[in-house]
Protein backbone atom coordinates (compact mmCIF):
# COMPACT_ATOMS: atom_id res chain seq x y z
CA UNK A 1 0.00 0.00 0.00
CA UNK A 2 1.90 3.35 1.24
CA UNK A 3 5.24 3.75 1.78
CA UNK A 4 6.63 1.95 4.82
CA UNK A 5 8.78 4.43 6.10
CA UNK A 6 10.25 7.87 4.72
CA UNK A 7 14.42 7.84 3.93
CA UNK A 8 17.28 9.88 4.87
CA UNK A 9 18.55 12.87 4.68
CA UNK A 10 21.24 11.29 2.69
CA UNK A 11 19.41 9.38 0.70
CA UNK A 12 17.52 11.68 -0.65
CA UNK A 13 20.36 13.94 -1.74
CA UNK A 14 21.90 11.27 -3.16
CA UNK A 15 18.97 10.38 -4.87
CA UNK A 16 19.09 13.61 -6.45
CA UNK A 17 22.58 13.31 -7.73
CA UNK A 18 21.36 10.41 -9.13
CA UNK A 19 18.23 11.87 -10.90
CA UNK A 20 19.98 15.20 -11.96
CA UNK A 21 22.86 13.33 -13.52
CA UNK A 22 20.99 10.36 -15.25
CA UNK A 23 18.82 13.14 -16.92
CA UNK A 24 21.38 14.79 -18.28
CA UNK A 25 23.75 12.19 -19.29
CA UNK A 26 20.04 11.50 -21.43
CA UNK A 27 19.43 14.51 -22.67
CA UNK A 28 23.37 15.21 -23.85
CA UNK A 29 23.53 11.56 -25.32
CA UNK A 30 19.85 12.59 -27.44
CA UNK A 31 21.25 16.04 -28.38
CA UNK A 32 24.59 14.50 -29.61
CA UNK A 33 23.08 12.03 -31.80
CA UNK A 34 19.77 14.88 -32.83
CA UNK A 35 22.61 16.97 -34.11
CA UNK A 36 24.96 14.92 -36.02
CA UNK A 37 25.70 15.74 -39.51
CA UNK A 38 23.16 13.97 -41.63
CA UNK A 39 20.39 14.22 -39.02
CA UNK A 40 21.14 18.26 -37.86
CA UNK A 41 17.37 18.46 -35.81
CA UNK A 42 16.20 21.78 -35.95
CA UNK A 43 16.81 23.35 -32.38
CA UNK A 44 12.58 23.57 -31.69
CA UNK A 45 12.91 19.75 -31.73
CA UNK A 46 15.86 19.65 -29.64
CA UNK A 47 13.66 22.04 -26.94
CA UNK A 48 11.02 19.70 -26.97
CA UNK A 49 13.20 16.25 -26.51
CA UNK A 50 14.91 17.89 -23.69
CA UNK A 51 11.54 19.78 -22.27
CA UNK A 52 10.38 16.25 -21.89
CA UNK A 53 13.61 15.04 -21.01
CA UNK A 54 13.83 17.08 -17.55
CA UNK A 55 10.24 16.49 -16.93
CA UNK A 56 10.72 12.64 -16.97
CA UNK A 57 13.06 13.27 -14.50
CA UNK A 58 11.36 15.23 -12.29
CA UNK A 59 8.50 12.72 -12.52
CA UNK A 60 11.22 10.02 -11.52
CA UNK A 61 11.70 12.59 -8.39
CA UNK A 62 8.12 12.65 -7.25
CA UNK A 63 7.92 8.89 -7.75
CA UNK A 64 11.32 8.36 -5.52
CA UNK A 65 11.67 10.72 -2.87
CA UNK A 66 9.72 12.33 -0.30
CA UNK A 67 10.57 15.64 -1.34
CA UNK A 68 7.70 16.45 -3.22
CA UNK A 69 8.50 20.06 -5.58
CA UNK A 70 11.44 21.00 -3.72
CA UNK A 71 12.85 17.65 -4.48
CA UNK A 72 11.90 17.94 -8.17
CA UNK A 73 13.18 21.64 -8.05
CA UNK A 74 16.56 20.43 -7.13
CA UNK A 75 16.91 17.63 -10.08
CA UNK A 76 15.73 20.30 -12.43
CA UNK A 77 18.55 23.18 -10.81
CA UNK A 78 21.29 20.84 -11.50
CA UNK A 79 20.29 19.25 -14.41
CA UNK A 80 20.13 23.17 -15.98
CA UNK A 81 23.51 23.53 -14.05
CA UNK A 82 24.91 20.77 -15.70
CA UNK A 83 24.06 21.87 -19.13
CA UNK A 84 25.75 25.05 -18.63
CA UNK A 85 28.80 23.34 -19.98
CA UNK A 86 26.61 23.43 -23.42
CA UNK A 87 25.22 26.06 -23.17
CA UNK A 88 27.46 28.24 -22.76
CA UNK A 89 28.01 28.29 -26.10
CA UNK A 90 24.77 30.38 -26.54
CA UNK A 91 26.69 33.05 -24.94
CA UNK A 92 29.99 33.57 -26.62
CA UNK A 93 30.07 36.91 -28.74
CA UNK A 94 32.30 37.02 -31.89
CA UNK A 95 35.75 37.12 -30.56
CA UNK A 96 37.56 34.77 -27.68
CA UNK A 97 36.70 36.13 -24.29
CA UNK A 98 33.45 38.29 -25.43
CA UNK A 99 30.09 37.57 -24.09
CA UNK A 100 27.27 38.34 -24.59
CA UNK A 101 24.90 41.33 -22.61
CA UNK A 102 22.26 38.63 -22.57
CA UNK A 103 24.07 36.37 -20.59
CA UNK A 104 23.04 38.46 -17.17
CA UNK A 105 19.64 37.30 -18.36
CA UNK A 106 20.08 33.74 -20.11
CA UNK A 107 22.01 31.94 -16.84
CA UNK A 108 19.70 32.96 -14.44
CA UNK A 109 16.75 32.24 -16.91
CA UNK A 110 18.03 29.05 -17.54
CA UNK A 111 18.48 27.50 -14.03
CA UNK A 112 15.12 28.90 -13.24
CA UNK A 113 13.00 27.42 -15.82
CA UNK A 114 14.85 24.48 -14.87
CA UNK A 115 14.07 24.22 -11.38
CA UNK A 116 10.53 25.09 -12.20
CA UNK A 117 10.31 22.43 -14.67
CA UNK A 118 11.47 19.79 -12.57
CA UNK A 119 9.34 20.51 -9.62
CA UNK A 120 5.99 20.45 -12.10
CA UNK A 121 7.11 16.65 -12.86
CA UNK A 122 7.87 16.21 -9.40
CA UNK A 123 4.42 16.91 -8.51
CA UNK A 124 2.98 15.21 -11.39
CA UNK A 125 5.15 12.21 -9.93
CA UNK A 126 4.25 12.08 -6.86
CA UNK A 127 0.34 12.52 -7.34
CA UNK A 128 0.86 9.37 -9.60
CA UNK A 129 2.58 7.44 -6.87
CA UNK A 130 -0.14 8.19 -4.39
CA UNK A 131 -3.09 7.60 -6.78
CA UNK A 132 -1.57 3.92 -7.38
CA UNK A 133 -0.27 3.49 -3.50
CA UNK A 134 2.83 2.67 -4.75
CA UNK A 135 5.89 2.35 -2.04
CA UNK A 136 9.30 3.64 -2.15
CA UNK A 137 12.57 1.47 -1.39
CA UNK A 138 15.62 4.07 -2.47
CA UNK A 139 17.74 2.76 0.77
CA UNK A 140 20.89 2.08 -0.71
CA UNK A 141 19.54 2.82 -4.41
CA UNK A 142 21.06 5.71 -5.37
CA UNK A 143 24.93 4.99 -4.90
CA UNK A 144 24.24 2.27 -7.08
CA UNK A 145 22.56 3.86 -9.59
CA UNK A 146 24.95 6.58 -9.60
CA UNK A 147 27.61 4.27 -10.69
CA UNK A 148 25.74 2.73 -13.28
CA UNK A 149 24.99 6.23 -14.73
CA UNK A 150 28.56 7.15 -14.54
CA UNK A 151 29.26 4.01 -16.36
CA UNK A 152 26.53 4.87 -19.28
CA UNK A 153 27.85 7.98 -19.63
CA UNK A 154 31.58 6.75 -20.19
CA UNK A 155 30.27 4.12 -22.85
CA UNK A 156 29.21 7.11 -24.74
CA UNK A 157 31.85 9.18 -24.66
CA UNK A 158 34.10 5.92 -25.72
CA UNK A 159 31.81 5.78 -28.84
CA UNK A 160 31.98 9.38 -29.54
CA UNK A 161 35.71 9.36 -29.71
CA UNK A 162 35.25 6.31 -31.40
CA UNK A 163 33.45 8.53 -33.94
CA UNK A 164 36.54 11.07 -34.03
CA UNK A 165 38.53 8.19 -35.05
CA UNK A 166 36.35 7.28 -37.63
CA UNK A 167 35.63 10.76 -39.28
CA UNK A 168 39.67 11.60 -38.75
CA UNK A 169 38.37 14.42 -36.73
CA UNK A 170 40.60 14.08 -34.08
CA UNK A 171 42.54 17.13 -34.72
CA UNK A 172 40.25 19.31 -36.01
CA UNK A 173 40.17 21.39 -33.18
CA UNK A 174 43.84 22.99 -33.09
CA UNK A 175 44.45 23.88 -29.95
CA UNK A 176 43.46 22.77 -26.04
CA UNK A 177 42.18 23.52 -23.66
CA UNK A 178 40.76 26.40 -25.24
CA UNK A 179 38.76 25.53 -28.72
CA UNK A 180 40.31 28.27 -31.47
CA UNK A 181 41.03 30.98 -28.56
CA UNK A 182 37.35 30.50 -26.84
CA UNK A 183 37.21 29.20 -23.73
CA UNK A 184 36.39 25.38 -24.10
CA UNK A 185 32.88 25.63 -23.06
CA UNK A 186 32.24 29.23 -24.61
CA UNK A 187 32.88 27.68 -27.95
CA UNK A 188 29.89 28.68 -30.18
CA UNK A 189 27.97 26.70 -31.07
CA UNK A 190 27.14 28.12 -34.62
CA UNK A 191 30.86 27.25 -35.56
CA UNK A 192 30.39 23.52 -34.50
CA UNK A 193 29.89 21.98 -37.78
CA UNK A 194 32.02 19.07 -39.40
CA UNK A 195 34.79 17.48 -38.14
CA UNK A 196 35.24 20.40 -35.57
CA UNK A 197 31.22 18.70 -34.28
CA UNK A 198 33.07 15.39 -33.39
CA UNK A 199 36.22 16.76 -31.90
CA UNK A 200 34.87 19.59 -30.12
CA UNK A 201 31.52 17.27 -28.69
CA UNK A 202 34.02 14.80 -27.76
CA UNK A 203 35.66 17.03 -25.15
CA UNK A 204 32.59 18.52 -23.81
CA UNK A 205 31.51 15.07 -23.06
CA UNK A 206 34.57 14.25 -21.85
CA UNK A 207 33.88 16.97 -19.07
CA UNK A 208 30.71 15.99 -17.65
CA UNK A 209 32.19 12.27 -17.73
CA UNK A 210 34.80 13.99 -15.25
CA UNK A 211 32.33 15.91 -13.44
CA UNK A 212 30.47 12.46 -12.90
CA UNK A 213 33.40 10.73 -12.03
CA UNK A 214 34.34 12.93 -9.35
CA UNK A 215 31.07 13.09 -7.62
CA UNK A 216 30.55 9.23 -7.45
CA UNK A 217 34.09 9.05 -5.73
CA UNK A 218 32.54 11.45 -3.22
CA UNK A 219 29.34 9.44 -2.85
CA UNK A 220 31.58 6.24 -2.28
CA UNK A 221 33.60 7.88 0.33
CA UNK A 222 30.74 8.75 2.07
CA UNK A 223 28.41 5.78 1.98
CA UNK A 224 30.92 3.50 1.35
CA UNK A 225 33.56 1.78 4.09
CA UNK A 226 35.37 -0.47 1.68
CA UNK A 227 38.98 0.45 1.37
CA UNK A 228 39.31 -1.23 -2.16
CA UNK A 229 35.99 0.79 -3.39
CA UNK A 230 37.42 4.32 -2.08
CA UNK A 231 41.01 3.19 -3.81
CA UNK A 232 39.43 2.36 -6.51
CA UNK A 233 37.07 5.63 -6.44
CA UNK A 234 40.42 7.94 -5.99
CA UNK A 235 41.86 5.39 -9.20
CA UNK A 236 39.03 6.39 -11.40
CA UNK A 237 39.57 10.26 -10.59
CA UNK A 238 43.13 10.24 -11.28
CA UNK A 239 42.92 8.09 -14.12
CA UNK A 240 39.87 10.58 -15.98
CA UNK A 241 42.35 13.51 -15.15
CA UNK A 242 45.20 11.83 -16.90
CA UNK A 243 42.71 10.70 -19.88
CA UNK A 244 41.83 14.34 -20.30
CA UNK A 245 45.07 15.59 -20.36
CA UNK A 246 46.35 12.80 -22.73
CA UNK A 247 43.18 13.64 -25.12
CA UNK A 248 44.51 17.36 -25.25
CA UNK A 249 48.41 16.50 -25.90
CA UNK A 250 47.22 14.39 -28.26
CA UNK A 251 46.40 17.57 -30.07
CA UNK A 252 48.95 19.87 -29.12
CA UNK A 253 51.67 17.86 -28.31
CA UNK A 254 52.91 20.40 -25.34
CA UNK A 255 51.28 22.45 -23.02
CA UNK A 256 50.68 25.38 -24.81
CA UNK A 257 47.82 28.24 -25.24
CA UNK A 258 48.98 28.87 -28.31
CA UNK A 259 46.03 29.00 -31.62
CA UNK A 260 48.79 28.39 -34.50
CA UNK A 261 48.97 24.73 -35.97
CA UNK A 262 52.71 25.48 -37.20
CA UNK A 263 52.56 25.33 -32.78
CA UNK A 264 51.26 22.20 -32.05
CA UNK A 265 53.24 18.54 -32.37
CA UNK A 266 49.96 15.56 -33.08
CA UNK A 267 51.19 12.97 -31.20
CA UNK A 268 49.88 9.55 -32.78
CA UNK A 269 51.40 7.39 -29.77
CA UNK A 270 49.56 9.57 -26.95
CA UNK A 271 46.74 8.76 -29.27
CA UNK A 272 47.42 5.20 -28.85
CA UNK A 273 47.50 5.47 -25.42
CA UNK A 274 44.68 7.50 -25.03
CA UNK A 275 42.29 5.08 -26.65
CA UNK A 276 43.71 2.26 -24.72
CA UNK A 277 43.37 3.52 -21.37
CA UNK A 278 39.97 5.18 -22.00
CA UNK A 279 38.64 1.75 -22.36
CA UNK A 280 40.61 0.52 -18.84
CA UNK A 281 38.57 4.01 -17.38
CA UNK A 282 35.43 2.38 -18.22
CA UNK A 283 36.44 -0.93 -17.34
CA UNK A 284 37.25 0.18 -14.05
CA UNK A 285 34.03 2.22 -13.68
CA UNK A 286 31.77 -0.86 -14.86
CA UNK A 287 33.51 -2.40 -11.83
CA UNK A 288 32.33 0.30 -9.55
CA UNK A 289 28.99 -0.66 -10.36
CA UNK A 290 28.88 -3.64 -9.64
CA UNK A 291 30.73 -3.47 -6.47
CA UNK A 292 27.92 -0.56 -5.52
CA UNK A 293 24.78 -2.86 -6.71
CA UNK A 294 22.37 -3.90 -3.93
CA UNK A 295 23.11 -7.48 -5.20
CA UNK A 296 27.03 -7.29 -4.31
CA UNK A 297 26.21 -6.26 -1.07
CA UNK A 298 23.75 -7.95 -0.57
CA UNK A 299 23.25 -10.36 2.37
CA UNK A 300 24.60 -13.92 0.98
CA UNK A 301 27.63 -15.32 2.14
CA UNK A 302 30.31 -16.26 -1.03
CA UNK A 303 30.69 -19.90 -1.12
CA UNK A 304 34.17 -21.25 -1.29
CA UNK A 305 35.11 -23.69 -3.85
CA UNK A 306 38.23 -25.52 -4.56
CA UNK A 307 38.48 -24.47 -8.49
CA UNK A 308 38.51 -20.88 -7.66
CA UNK A 309 42.44 -20.85 -8.40
CA UNK A 310 41.68 -21.98 -11.73
CA UNK A 311 39.01 -19.19 -12.11
CA UNK A 312 41.20 -16.82 -10.99
CA UNK A 313 44.20 -18.08 -13.57
CA UNK A 314 41.49 -18.02 -16.14
CA UNK A 315 40.29 -14.27 -15.53
CA UNK A 316 44.10 -13.17 -15.29
CA UNK A 317 44.56 -14.92 -18.33
CA UNK A 318 41.47 -13.18 -20.09
CA UNK A 319 42.59 -9.72 -18.88
CA UNK A 320 45.66 -9.91 -20.01
CA UNK A 321 44.78 -10.92 -23.65
CA UNK A 322 41.77 -8.16 -23.63
CA UNK A 323 44.49 -5.41 -22.62
CA UNK A 324 46.83 -7.02 -25.29
CA UNK A 325 43.45 -6.99 -28.14
CA UNK A 326 43.03 -3.09 -26.89
CA UNK A 327 46.27 -2.26 -28.21
CA UNK A 328 46.37 -3.83 -31.35
CA UNK A 329 43.66 -2.07 -31.94
CA UNK A 330 44.44 1.47 -30.99
CA UNK A 331 47.32 0.29 -33.46
CA UNK A 332 45.47 -0.23 -36.32
CA UNK A 333 42.86 3.02 -35.54
CA UNK A 334 45.99 5.18 -35.15
CA UNK A 335 48.78 4.24 -36.90
CA UNK A 336 47.04 1.67 -39.99
CA UNK A 337 49.30 -0.98 -38.83
CA UNK A 338 48.94 -4.53 -36.87
CA UNK A 339 45.42 -5.33 -38.58
CA UNK A 340 46.59 -9.11 -39.11
CA UNK A 341 47.32 -9.62 -35.43
CA UNK A 342 44.65 -7.63 -34.05
CA UNK A 343 41.69 -9.81 -35.96
CA UNK A 344 44.18 -13.18 -35.26
CA UNK A 345 44.46 -12.47 -31.54
CA UNK A 346 40.10 -11.97 -31.49
CA UNK A 347 39.98 -15.31 -31.67
CA UNK A 348 41.92 -15.89 -28.71
CA UNK A 349 40.15 -13.74 -26.36
CA UNK A 350 36.78 -15.20 -27.83
CA UNK A 351 38.45 -18.25 -26.97
CA UNK A 352 39.28 -17.21 -23.26
CA UNK A 353 36.01 -15.53 -22.92
CA UNK A 354 33.75 -18.25 -23.39
CA UNK A 355 35.60 -20.73 -21.62
CA UNK A 356 35.27 -18.40 -18.80
CA UNK A 357 31.64 -17.68 -19.19
CA UNK A 358 31.07 -21.62 -19.75
CA UNK A 359 32.72 -22.34 -16.32
CA UNK A 360 30.87 -19.79 -14.07
CA UNK A 361 27.62 -20.92 -15.45
CA UNK A 362 28.80 -24.91 -15.43
CA UNK A 363 30.07 -24.65 -12.08
CA UNK A 364 28.66 -21.89 -10.11
CA UNK A 365 24.92 -21.20 -11.48
CA UNK A 366 24.72 -18.24 -13.33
Amino acid sequence: MGDARRSTGGEERGAVLALGFGTTVAMWIVGYVLRLPGIAAPSWLLLVVFVVLLLAGGVAAGRLTWGGAARGAAVGLLVAALNMLVLGSLLSGERPGEIRPSAALFVPGALAFGAVLGAVGAVLGASWRARRGLSMHIEGVFVSSFAVIAAVATLALVAIGGVVTSQEAGLAVVDWPNSYGYNMFLYPLARMTGGVYFEHAHRLFGALVGLTTVTLAGLLFATDRRRGVRLAAVAAVLLVIVQGVLGGLRVTGTFTLSTSPEDMRPSVALAIVHGVTGQVFFSLLIGLAVVSSRTWRGPAVPGRYASVSNDRLLSAGLLATLLLQLVLGALYRHAGVGLAYHMSWAGVVAMLAGMAGLRAWGLYGL
